[in-house]
């Protein structure tokens, strides 16, 4: 299995690149996941470096591995760190970029704020107490938003829990990133459920107000292209890729 996520030095000037392409795990599993402990060791691999560049392109996964990639980054030495946002992130992933203080968009890019959700068996103590933790986790995101944006936690609140989705120029006037680039040129498309981006596949059916026509609206003059859903009819490498990523996804779990 490819690994999306690479953390690269460029000698002159002393800058690291951070690339976290793909999902967020605790642990490896399929061996493409996105995890804390890797990317702890990479990032110590720098050495000192004085501007750290971090990429994303992800629609999130595990809510605890999120927050420690954050924190890794928050507390990096570099004296400047820098957030782009490249095509989506989204859930969990959204949260890395207020560990910088610089976050840039391009103008075909999206981000997207939601409550944390995950799956528990067990009695009515057990599902009781998996909510109390969910409302924490709730309030550590919004701690991060808060203090990246300015807005009110009422109103972060509000937006995580109706699912927003922002273009880049939504998320510039709210706070959330701080520059608008130029489009990037990336090839993406939108495939049944799956927003993909180059090698990486994003599974859109976990999130409940994603449009693909938000894509088209933020990225004119040329779209990115949308395949209509339909069942093919005899089995293809794709579908088998497709079915993959989405049994993938569900064990996964996280936000």
């Amino acid at each position: 299995m490819k690994n999306y996520w690479e953390v690269k030095a460029k000698v002159k000037g002393k800058v690291g690149e951070l690339m976290l392409y793909g999902d967020i795990s605790s642990a490896q599993m399929w061996g493409d996941e996105i995890t804390p402990l890797q990317i702890d060791s990479e990032l110590k691999a720098l050495g000192d470096i004085n501007t750290l560049n971090v990429h994303i392109c992800s629609g999130g996964g595990s809510v605890p591995a999120g927050q420690a990639i954050y924190s890794l980054i928050k507390r990096h030495g570099a004296t400047e760190k820098v957030a782009y946002i490249d095509g989506l992130a989204a859930s969990i992933s959204s949260l890395i970029p207020c560990a910088c203080h610089k976050t840039i968009m391009p103008s075909n890019a999206m981000t997207m704020w939601h409550k944390p959700w995950g799956g528990i068996s067990g009695n009515a103590d057990a599902m009781r107490q998996r909510a109390d933790v969910m409302d924490k986790f709730e309030e550590t995101i919004i701690n991060a938003y808060e203090e990246k944006t300015g807005m009110s936690r009422e109103k972060i609140a509000e937006m995580m829990a109706v699912e927003t989705w922002m273009t880049a120029k939504e998320a510039l006037a709210c706070g959330f990133i701080d520059e608008i680039e130029e489009e990037m040129k990336v090839a993406a498309s939108i495939n049944g459920d799956f927003l993909n981006y180059g090698d990486v596949k994003i599974d859109t059916s976990k999130f409940k107000n994603f449009n693909p026509e938000m894509y088209r609206e933020a990225s004119p003059p040329e779209p990115v292209a949308i395949v209509p859903k339909e069942e093919p009819k005899t089995p293809n490498l794709s579908a088998q890729n497709s079915e993959f990523h989405k049994l993938k996804l569900k064990l996964l779990g996280g936000i």
